[in-house]
Parts: C-alpha cells; structure tokens; sequence
C-alpha cells in the first residue's frame, strides 16, 4: 500500500465549521431506501402460515368413511 496519505494521516480531526451535524432522524432517513427489504420476513412467515395450512387441510379426511379407515388402520398398525 502506498503511503499517499502519511503526510495527513495522524492530523486532528476538528468536524465542519460550514454545516451543521446531521440529526440522526435525517441520517437514517438517507439510509431508508436501503432497507427496501422492510415486510419481507413477515411476508415469508404469512405464506409459511398459508402453506402449513394448506397442507393440514390436504391431509384432513373428505368424508367420515376415509377418516374411520384411516383410524382404524392407524389402531391396527400400532398393535402389530
């Protein structure tokens, strides 16, 4: 690495004297359009929430005669 700076690197630092310091409503107010993936978890948790419901509906018997066999094959397979 070269040494451009060595000649101001170890200078004090006294701020801007012609702008006044950034309140921190308007430092992040400049950085809101990076958090453009804002929603996106809660948008992930909501479809999760629709698919495990979904497949709690897939997975319910239609009628009462498939949900009795499925029943009664879940009690026979537990005795064997």
């Amino acid at each position: 690495m070269k040494d451009d700076y060595k000649d101001i690197i170890d200078l004090p630092y006294n701020g801007i004297k012609h702008h006044n310091r950034m309140s921190m409503h308007e430092r992040a107010a400049q950085l809101s359009p990076f958090a453009s993936l804002t929603g996106h978890s809660d948008m992930l948790d909501d479809t999760a929430r629709e698919k495990e419901a979904s497949d709690l509906e897939n997975d319910r018997p239609k009628d009462f005669d498939e949900w009795y066999a499925t029943l009664m094959q879940m009690s026979f397979d537990d005795t064997v």
